[in-house]
């Protein structure tokens, strides 16, 4: 080959410019490629493990607090449970003071339904207040009519008497309501004939009778706010014994007729004073 034609050899294979531009191009763009991915990598490697730690740290508190929460409530519950005699109890003031008492040591999701609650005892509270006005001014008329209408009378007492139990009200003697004095003579006298029917039977006592239902309405509902704490002592008593009888269908005893005995004296001996009392104050 002669030398003119190397020299036209290597000038056809000498790079154009745009050659040479796109060549540093590629070289440019593989050098960022190297930059960018190492960096991509590196920043993942980073960032990866610490959005993972963020939220599993994340979710663990949430699972905490909901299980602190649930614990909460769960000893709430329990704390409640505890007081149920209490917030079930007939005296609207023990259940208003018990209202009271959560409004200000509960969490603070639940004081507000505890003031709400106690408001509306307070409502309640303040309701059977002036039906107790209303009633015993009734009894006063009534007392004072000279042909009193009897069912009235018992009507006005016995509802004098639920209302007084459930706000927890004891009112001051009244020789005027005599009404009350001979609710206490008719509930006492049924209930010592009923008693002394109970425990003369020779059989165990039935407790689908008329008798065994009576003496636990009498017991539960119509005795309270009349009987005085040695007649309710005794009705505790027999009580206890009656159930035991019926549980174990055995024949009433010797010490349920000994009780039988004992309430009908506490009667008789209430019953006779408040007839003294009441023939002293008779002008």
């Amino acid at each position: 080959m002669s030398e003119g034609d190397s020299v036209t050899q290597f000038a056809n294979s000498k790079p154009s410019v745009e050659e040479i531009e796109l060549r540093r191009y590629e070289a440019r763009l593989g050098v960022w490629k190297v930059v960018l991915g190492t960096f991509i990598v590196g920043l993942a490697g980073v960032l990866v493990p610490g959005f993972i730690n963020f939220y599993s740290a994340l979710f663990e508190n949430w699972r905490k607090e909901a299980e602190l929460r649930a614990a909460q409530q769960t000893a709430h519950q329990q704390y409640i449970k505890d007081f149920l005699t209490t917030a079930v109890n007939q005296d609207i003031e023990l259940r208003i003071r018990f209202a009271n008492y959560f409004s200000k040591l509960s969490e603070p999701g639940q004081q507000d339904m505890w003031v709400v609650y106690r408001d509306e005892l307070t409502k309640q509270r303040d309701a059977k207040r002036i039906m107790i006005n209303e009633l015993e001014a009734r009894a006063y008329a009534l007392a004072e009519d000279p042909a009193p209408n009897k069912i009235e009378q018992e009507l006005v007492a016995r509802t004098l008497i639920w209302t007084y139990a459930e706000i927890g009200y004891v009112p001051f003697e009244q020789s005027k309501i005599a009404v009350v004095t001979n609710t206490q003579q008719r509930l006492y006298r049924e209930t010592t004939a009923l008693v002394n029917r109970l425990v003369t039977l020779e059989n165990p006592i039935d407790k689908t009778s008329q008798d065994f239902i009576r003496f636990w309405e009498l017991y539960r509902r119509e005795l309270i706010g009349v009987e005085s704490p040695a007649f309710a002592a005794n009705m505790i008593a027999l009580g206890r014994l009656i159930n035991t009888n019926v549980a174990n269908q055995r024949p009433p005893d010797e010490e349920m007729r000994r009780l039988a005995d004992e309430l009908e004296s506490i009667s008789e001996a209430e019953l006779n004073a408040d007839a003294v009392k009441t023939a002293g104050e008779k002008p």
